[in-house]
């Protein structure tokens, strides 16, 4: 059995009826001592973000009347409980056509619990990055300005869009006041509900929260495992004349393999639920949801020892490798095509493969030869691209794509999707 330790921090309740769904705040999927080093920024954040949420939860609280705010010192009031855990906080960046392209990335999971026997129940993935283009200092893209990543990270939070030329407005502030003009400037503009804004599908997704689904979950289906080829480990790597993939890459440009296999993991299950409104187990292996968690209730007694659940069915997403194609050109301008190769196997864990297809995703654009290509965002789109539109055709066959994407028949490509869409009770 696999287990998640967290810790989190809350709130005390004094009269909880037993069948609920106790929300017990905002917290981190790391120890407490890589927290500062993990999550600076959005610890700067975390009390305006801790604030919103609750008040907008109270304010909609009739959407869930099965979810109680109220204030606990301990995990174990109530049957079931929900915690908001920020599992992911990175800043990568590269020189590109002289400017910086800087990716910002921020991961939150939702995680509801059975308090008794601490068994997680549903673990709801949201992701979000953004990507912003600054001038180099002294010819170099790796020069930190903690203020303006600050004022980023907020305004992403907080599904705003704040201008260069309005920046000083906002820096001028110090931290608290900065993040609380941006924070209003979104509720009063309702930004934060925007299609894909974090904050706001948080919130949603924890009203959305279904105690009866949630008491009856005996049956688990996931992302059993991402597997990386050897030929794509090697290409992310930046070997076989690649560059690596900086977007998933730490400070001192090494590729991160646990971050990506998590990456690839959470936007299968995004576009799997937004498909089929079907919550997928993501892939929690490696530091996301792993062993180091330890933060507690605000008793301190005792640490939570969450046991992730067994799936009774999962999908493998194993990710082959990437080619660049020049396709045509002219004295200024040229057209390249970015592929991406996967095979996605579903089994019954443990036992016995059910049904594998082999795909690949070709996107195409047209670019002037005086620019520079960054490469590894196009790759990381057509993977996307792969994965969603093979959910898509799950529940309805487009033949078109299946010709571009796959070397199946149309009968034997519902014949596949049938038996996950039956094997998994979609």
């Amino acid at each position: 059995m696999r287990y998640l330790y967290i810790a989190l921090c809350s709130f005390s309740i004094s009269n909880l009826s037993a069948e609920a769904i106790q929300y017990s705040g905002v917290s981190y999927t790391s120890s407490n001592k890589d927290i500062e080093d993990m999550f600076p920024y959005s610890l700067s954040i975390e009390s305006s973000i801790r604030k919103t949420i609750f008040n907008e939860l109270t304010s909609n609280n009739a959407k869930n009347p099965d979810l109680y705010l109220g204030v606990s010192e301990s995990f174990k009031d109530g049957s079931y409980s929900t915690v908001i855990a920020i599992e992911n906080e990175n800043i990568s960046s590269i020189k590109l056509n002289n400017n910086c392209l800087k990716t910002f990335s921020l991961g939150i999971q939702i995680i509801t619990f059975n308090t008794k026997d601490q068994q997680i129940a549903s673990i709801i993935p949201n992701a979000v990055r953004r990507i912003y283009y600054d001038k180099p200092i002294n010819g170099s893209c790796n020069n930190i300005n903690r203020k303006i990543d600050l004022l980023r990270f907020s305004e992403i939070y907080y599904g705003i869009d704040i201008t260069k030329s309005d920046y000083e407005s906002y820096t001028v502030l110090d931290d608290e006041e900065m993040i609380q003009k941006i924070a209003e400037q979104s509720m009063n503009s309702s930004s934060i509900y925007k299609q894909n804004q974090l904050l706001g599908s948080v919130i949603n997704n924890v009203l959305e929260i279904n105690l009866n689904k949630v008491k009856n979950t005996n049956f688990f289906v996931g992302i059993d495992d991402v597997v990386l080829d050897e030929l794509a480990q090697s290409q992310l790597k930046g070997d076989k004349n690649f560059s690596n993939n900086y977007i998933f890459s730490d400070f001192f440009g090494d590729f991160q393999t646990e971050t990506y296999k998590i990456w690839a993991g959470q936007q299968f299950s995004k576009w799997f639920s937004d498909t089929f409104n079907y919550p997928l187990i993501p892939y929690v292996k490696g530091r996301a949801l792993g062993k180091d968690i330890s933060m507690k209730f605000a008793d301190g007694s005792e640490a939570l020892n969450l046991k992730l659940p067994s799936l009774d069915f999962g999908f493998v997403i194993n990710i082959k490798g990437f080619k660049k194609v020049k396709l045509d050109e002219s004295d200024l301008r040229a057209a390249y095509a970015w592929a991406a190769f996967s095979s996605i196997e579903f089994h019954n864990v443990g036992i016995q493969k059910i049904t594998e297809i082999n795909l690949k995703h070709v996107y195409t654009e047209e670019i002037n030869k005086s620019d520079t290509v960054d490469d590894w965002s196009n790759f990381n789109l057509s993977q996307n691209i792969l994965m969603r539109d093979y959910i898509i055709n799950l529940d309805e066959l487009d033949k078109k794509w299946l010709k571009k994407a796959a070397k199946i028949k149309s009968k034997d490509f519902k014949k596949h999707a049938k038996l996950i869409l039956s094997k998994a009770g979609v």
